[in-house]
């Protein structure tokens, strides 16, 4: 059978001014550079998922404009929110388009559990209550059926000492529940504005890179690395086996600012 194929895209920090830069970068026209390289490179998909930091500046234009991008796509997009998101302008905005609401998505084999870690007014994230009580729900429902969770902070450390301390702080509460779940076999999340990769107790974890600029990986203070923006396209068969890429465009869009500190 063909595998279930998902595009995962992170961290648009689009504007609703559409030449506004972020550290130099046109976010909206980074977006649409990557988004091109999937209409030529990626072949055809099921799904689209975002994992965090649609926008940057809370606008709900910004929001309408992420889905006004991605309509172009004939497949469902599903959104969660990171750090720099409203959720609630989120909720007033969406669905639109081709972007859904829905944070459970289950097909013959699998299952796809999308989490919201933002905490508010903070960088870091946080699996509250409810978030941890709807993925037991889920995962208890289906429990035959091979399990991938998707949110936007890492839930494991990606070896820069600035930004681990930013990832999901009660990570802890996450692993306990999970393991109770044999069928778990995948994490995604953004956040983090780079490729990475690990194995956790059999759980492969990924993150992908930002469509508009990446982190200098393995580094104790911010940085901006210079790699082009990319996405991640994740292949799931119905044995539970996975196959995974990452795709970049062929250059960058505008120039970041090398001695920046921040954001």
């Amino acid at each position: 059978m063909a595998p279930l194929r998902i595009i995962q895209i992170s961290d648009t920090h689009l504007f609703s001014n559409p030449d506004k830069t972020l550290v130099g970068v046109p976010t909206q026209k980074s977006l649409a550079a990557v988004l091109d390289v999937i209409k030529r490179k990626a072949g055809q998909f099921d799904m689209m998922i975002h994992s965090g930091d649609l926008a940057q500046d809370y606008a709900p234009s910004s929001y309408t404009c992420l889905a006004e991008m991605l309509s172009d796509f004939n497949v469902p997009v599903y959104c969660i929110p990171g750090n720099h998101d409203d959720p609630a302008v989120m909720a007033d905005v969406y669905p639109c388009q081709r972007i859904s609401k829905e944070r459970h998505i289950v097909t013959d084999h699998w299952q796809i559990i999308l989490l919201n870690t933002h905490k508010p007014h903070a960088v870091e994230g946080y699996l509250d209550a409810g978030e941890l009580t709807f993925l037991e729900e889920c995962l208890s429902q289906h429990p035959a059926h091979h399990a991938a969770i998707v949110f936007h902070h890492q839930p494991v450390p990606v070896g820069s000492r600035w930004l681990d301390k930013l990832g999901l702080t009660n990570a802890a509460d996450f692993w306990k529940i999970i393991s109770n779940y044999p069928k778990v076999q995948l994490v995604l999340f953004g956040h983090v504005h780079q490729e990475f990769e690990q194995v956790v107790n059999g759980i492969k974890c990924y993150s992908t890179p930002s469509t508009c600029f990446q982190f200098m990986r393995k580094q104790d203070e911010f940085g901006i690395e210079n790699i082009p923006p990319g996405f991640r396209l994740i292949e799931l068969y119905d044995d539970g086996r996975i196959e995974t890429a990452v795709v970049h465009a062929e250059h960058y869009v505008g120039k970041f600012d090398t001695h920046c500190k921040g954001y």
